[in-house]
């Protein structure tokens, strides 16, 4: 897949940022929602499946469509995952064991 100038950092830092490697900072004007939909899909079924669990339906939309409006309004990946990550968790609450 070939990468425009303007995206490739964007895809880097979350490919390699949703590992934790690189604490990267995407500029809202070069996010491309589909491609940062792409790799936060990606990245959330991954986590899902290391850990051996189902994430309840609707969970998977609702996190990256938050990080990708996090992203646009200006935050950084890291501040924009922590901040997804804790309010998918309020609203699809997982079962405990």
């Amino acid at each position: 897949m070939r990468f425009q100038p303007a995206t490739a950092p964007l895809v880097l830092g979350l490919s390699l940022g949703s590992l934790g490697w690189l604490p990267l900072k995407a500029e809202p004007a070069a996010a491309d929602s589909a491609v940062i939909q792409q790799f936060c899909m990606a990245a959330f079924n991954s986590a899902f499946a290391r850990a051996g669990k189902t994430p309840p339906q609707g969970m998977g939309a609702f996190t990256c469509d938050c990080l990708d409006q996090r992203i646009r309004e200006g935050d950084d990946l890291g501040s924009a995952r922590e901040t997804c990550t804790m309010e998918a968790s309020r609203r699809f609450p997982l079962p405990k064991g």
